[in-house]
């Protein structure tokens, strides 16, 4: 179990504790692995789509790579990480405040132009997908 901010308890199914644990306790390594990871191809892909300085939500930073990339490049960035040690790496690293939460705590309403979770959602729950596919669509503009 984790504390939401609001003080409510909030269930955490053991493979997500599992998940949570692993990227915790090896935060370093896989920060200094991913971290100068090349998705160049990608991202241009991605932000053919996307306005200029339009906002951006990386959800399941990791690192911080890409949030820093999309900073840099003149967007406004919103990111958030599952595990509280690459979130305080990735806010030293990017300079934005990286919000640590799980994916199925995540509610926004209209406030983003475009979300990347680049290999971030493939360590959902078979059950969670759905949903948290949906509060993803709800957080976008229209």
């Amino acid at each position: 179990m984790w504390d939401s901010d609001d003080g409510s308890m909030i269930y955490v199914k053991k493979v997500d504790m599992e998940t949570l644990d692993y990227y915790n306790k090896n935060a370093r390594v896989y920060f200094d692995k991913t971290v100068a990871t090349d998705f160049e191809k990608i991202r241009e892909s991605f932000l053919s789509y996307v306005k200029d300085n339009a906002y951006i939500l990386d959800f399941g930073c990791g690192s911080g790579r890409d949030a820093k990339i999309f900073k840099d490049l003149g967007y406004k960035v919103d990111a958030i990480d599952g595990s509280q040690e690459l979130c305080r790496m990735a806010t030293v690293y990017t300079g934005i405040k990286v919000k640590q939460m799980l994916f199925n705590e995540f509610h926004a309403k209209e406030i983003y132009d475009a979300v990347w979770a680049c290999a971030s959602i493939l360590h959902l729950p078979y059950e969670e997908i759905l949903n948290v596919m949906q509060n993803i669509c709800d957080a976008l503009k229209n």
